[in-house]
């Protein structure tokens, strides 16, 4: 079903290109996603089996796909929105790079191959790009150009480590799979096992945005079209923390694992300290944004850190944070439209132009900052609590936590509540559907912070082993 799947992704993205209609782009991707929609149907009836000796429909895949379909949704009709003036030819490239781009995701998921996972991350990359080259500027050019190099670069390293991972398997009849390196880890040479992570630790925080490849996410942000950058910092991070997730998992049953862990708490500390560093200076909203991924993922690298016992708060942290970013993100591409600056000086008073907009910006600010009864909430009291158990791993990361929560209230109260500096620039009403979209992403993260449903909680367990 999956290669179905895959030929459906390329069949659409075929008819996009052929087509000349900016209505039918658009509905021609909104069939692929329906498809795409019935394709987690099909996954979620076949749990944990297996298609073409390299994917399956575990439950890590199947968590993080039905939350990129949810996504895709939302941002494909964002776009729709967003994108209502564009030429026909970047329409159709948007929507083929969009298509594309769910499809390796996806791909990559469900993957139990190590290799398979590093070509459909790479994959992911020429989509990408497109979209980042999406307003043909020179820094979209420029950015686009970063973006494929140091990704490409990153890819590399972590190809690196899969080099290594396939020694392991070198005295033994066994493939690339998960499964057949859980079994060979245990009794494989540590050098080899360390060299393996560090190296894939290193070259997958391009697409999961923490140090030491974060930058070009947060250029990729800054110029890719606002409803994309929605996708780029949940979806497309997701995919860098299910490759690193499924690698560290395999660290559970080998003694290099007290040294991974404190790998992932150095990794994470300084992700945290970099964001903090940056929100304090930054004044632009979407890279304001795309700090406070780094800074989240921070947080689930501190997380796994804490050892076998913390790998379900860090998949319930990165799932929860896709869907409370995905509504700032959503939000921004309105206030972006509306003011027509994603500059903090220019924005102010968004309270009298949008009340209700206002009250979603405020409400994902809450979520943000882990302040209760946000969901974010229930993973953080979680990391510091396992923390306090050594004085200088707890000592290290929370006054950087402070400081981040106290410059994200500062800078985003201010586009509520501040003078107001710039124009309005739109002058039809909001689309409702749009508002009510944003609404209905918090509600889902604000009722998962007072109440996770038994079945989710289970598959989260599975996830972690």
């Amino acid at each position: 079903m999956i290669l179905i799947y895959f030929l459906c992704a390329f069949a659409v993205a075929g008819l996009i290109y052929r087509e000349k209609v900016q209505k039918n782009m658009f509905n021609l991707t909104f069939v692929f996603l329906v498809a795409q929609a019935l394709f987690l149907l099909y996954t979620v009836l076949n749990k944990d089996s297996t298609e073409a000796g390299i994917f399956k429909y575990d439950s890590l895949g199947i968590l993080f796909f039905g939350t990129l379909v949810l996504i895709s949704f939302a941002v494909f009709y964002h776009s729709k929105k967003y994108l209502d003036r564009e030429y026909s030819k970047q329409t159709g490239l948007y929507n083929i790079a969009f298509v594309s781009l769910c499809a390796s995701i996806t791909g990559a998921y469900f993957s139990n191959n190590v290799t398979a996972t590093w070509v459909l991350i790479e994959a992911t990359t020429l989509g990408s790009a497109l979209l980042i080259y999406h307003r043909r500027t020179e820094r979209a050019l420029e950015a686009a150009w970063k973006y494929v190099f140091v990704c490409s670069v990153g890819i590399l390293i972590a190809y690196l480590g899969i080099l290594f991972l396939s020694i392991v398997l070198k005295n033994q009849h066994g493939n690339m799979s998960f499964d057949s390196l859980a079994g060979a880890v245990p009794a494989a040479n540590p050098l080899y096992l360390k060299l393996a992570f560090v190296l894939v630790l290193t070259g997958y925080s391009c697409k999961m945005e923490y140090f030491p490849l974060y930058p070009i996410g947060i250029d990729a942000n800054h110029v890719t079209p606002t409803p994309m950058s929605a996708f780029f910092s949940t979806a497309m991070v997701n995919l860098g923390f299910v490759s690193v997730f499924r690698l560290y998992k395999l660290l559970f049953n080998s003694p290099v694992l007290p040294w991974a862990q404190n790998v992932m708490f150095v990794a994470g500390f300084v992700s945290l300290l970099v964001a903090a560093v940056y929100i304090a200076q930054v004044e632009h909203c979407k890279r304001l944004f795309a700090y406070s991924t780094v800074e989240n993922m921070g947080i689930a690298l501190l997380i796994l850190s804490t050892g076998v016992a913390g790998t379900a708060y860090a998949v319930f942290h990165v799932l929860m944070h896709s869907i409370v970013k995905s509504a700032a993100f959503m939000r921004l591409s309105v206030i972006g439209k509306t003011c027509g600056s994603y500059k903090l000086e220019n924005l102010g008073g968004y309270w009298q132009i949008s009340p209700s907009g206002s009250l979603v910006l405020i409400l994902c600010l809450l979520g943000l900052t882990a302040i209760p009864p946000s969901a974010l909430f229930i993973s953080e009291i979680y990391v510091f609590s396992a923390l306090s158990e050594n004085v200088i791993t707890l000592i290290l990361p929370v006054p950087v936590v402070c400081i981040i929560l106290y410059f994200l209230c500062r800078k985003l109260l201010k586009i509520v509540y501040g003078k107001k500096n710039g124009d309005i620039l739109l002058t039809e009403k909001e689309d409702r559907l749009t508002l009510w979209i944003q609404f209905a992403f918090l509600a889902i993260f604000f009722f998962l912070g007072l109440y996770q449903p038994q079945w989710l909680m289970d598959m989260i367990r599975e996830c972690a082993g």
